[in-house]
């Protein structure tokens, strides 16, 4: 995807090419096109849909940063999905009748949107843009050292065509878990969240609004679209997500406290299957 003739020195260097590295370069681009700005990428692209990562469900003040700020309303309403709030439906029983359980979300769309993003999409769409619009774009990159100066700062790559040095006069650690610069200036800190997490995806559309016949439960949103809600199962210790993508898979995650739902129950996929027909 990317100017593999990149060399020299950038006003901006961006390690990692996710959606915060990718949306900062467009927001520069934007609002200082003089700026040379780099984006370096570890995964080669375009990468597949649905089955990416998770972080799919925006809020609001971030989708109205994604539409007006980054100018991406019209890509979010054609390849994405607006979210009917977030919806919640907590225990009852054995929680086999989703009509009996208490449910809190609304049964419009809010007056100010979110989308739910598949990250797969968005992502190649912001970096397949950024190439195009003049923005240097290397995925496929491996960071092999960065060395930190006063007023330039040299980043060396590896990349499908061999080592590289770079030197830019900023430089953006969007790395996101690998913590390139958090490791390098040792500025990791222990968490005490003590909570377990597991997801995987469905190609298939999961719709909440099919779960029940009930009369009254289905006219509580009568427009039968619960299932563009970012759904939550609520239990005692956790709660699991039900997400729908614009690529028609559906996106489920479990969130559980470690003290009360250890990993060991939930860290496969057919473990997690037998603990959702327990609980859910």
């Amino acid at each position: 995807m990317g100017d593999r003739r990149a060399h020299g020195h950038y006003d901006v260097a961006i390690v990692g090419g996710g959606l915060a590295g990718a949306s900062l370069a467009r927001q520069l681009g934007l609002e200082a096109p003089s700026l040379r700005v780099l984006v370096v990428e570890k995964l080669a692209h375009p990468v597949p849909e649905a089955a990416f990562k998770v972080g799919e469900s925006s809020v609001e003040i971030g989708a109205h940063s994604f539409q007006k700020v980054l100018g991406l309303e019209p890509h979010l309403r054609a390849d994405h999905l607006e979210k009917l709030g977030l919806r919640y439906f907590f225990t009852q029983g054995t929680n086999r009748d989703i009509a009996q359980r208490v449910e809190l979300g609304p049964s419009h769309f809010p007056p100010v949107p979110s989308f739910q993003l598949d990250r797969g999409r968005l992502e190649n769409m912001l970096l397949r843009t950024l190439a195009a619009s003049g923005t240097t774009v290397l995925d496929g990159c491996r960071v092999r050292a960065i060395a930190l100066g006063g007023d330039v700062h040299r980043i060396s790559l590896t990349t499908p065509d061999g080592a590289l040095d770079v030197t830019s006069r900023w430089l953006v650690d969007a790395s996101g878990r690998a913590g390139l610069l958090r490791r390098q200036l040792g500025l990791d800190r222990a968490s005490s969240h003590a909570a377990n997490a597991c997801w995987f995806r469905v190609r298939s559309r999961v719709r909440v609004d099919d779960w029940s016949d009930d009369r009254a439960w289905r006219s509580r949103v009568p427009s039968g679209l619960r299932w563009q809600s970012t759904n939550h199962l609520m239990g005692t210790g956790y709660w699991v997500w039900l997400i729908p993508l614009g690529s028609g898979s559906t996106s489920f995650g479990i969130v559980a406290d470690a003290a009360i739902h250890p990993f060991s129950r939930i860290n496969r996929f057919e473990r997690a299957m037998d603990w959702l027909r327990e609980f859910e």
